[in-house]
């Protein structure tokens, strides 16, 4: 009988170390998805950030290319032109 209550007892014992692994990795598991999603909000902003400056800095050159086209309307069709004409004899030349 004694070894009956032992094997009892250690039978709650282990309901209850189980539980209380239960209850940390509940807790650990929470833990790990509020840094996932943190982690997740921080690279998110970083990569927002950058397309913004990206973008910034795409609108000031297609501002700067604008200006020089109205400051400069034949030097502009003259280089569009040559660069053409020099893309198409380099591809014509692949054939």
């Amino acid at each position: 009988m004694a070894a009956e209550d032992d094997i009892s007892k250690d039978i709650d014992q282990l309901k209850k170390d189980l539980a209380g692994l239960r209850a940390d990795l509940g807790t650990l598991m929470a833990g790990v998805k509020e840094l996932g999603l943190e982690q997740g909000r921080s690279a998110y902003e970083r990569v927002r950030e950058s397309g913004e400056r990206a973008r910034s800095q795409a609108q000031a050159t297609q501002e700067n290319v604008e200006h020089y086209i109205e400051e400069r309307p034949l030097t502009s069709v003259l280089v569009a032109f040559g660069t053409g004409f020099v893309i198409g004899m380099l591809l014509g030349h692949r054939r």
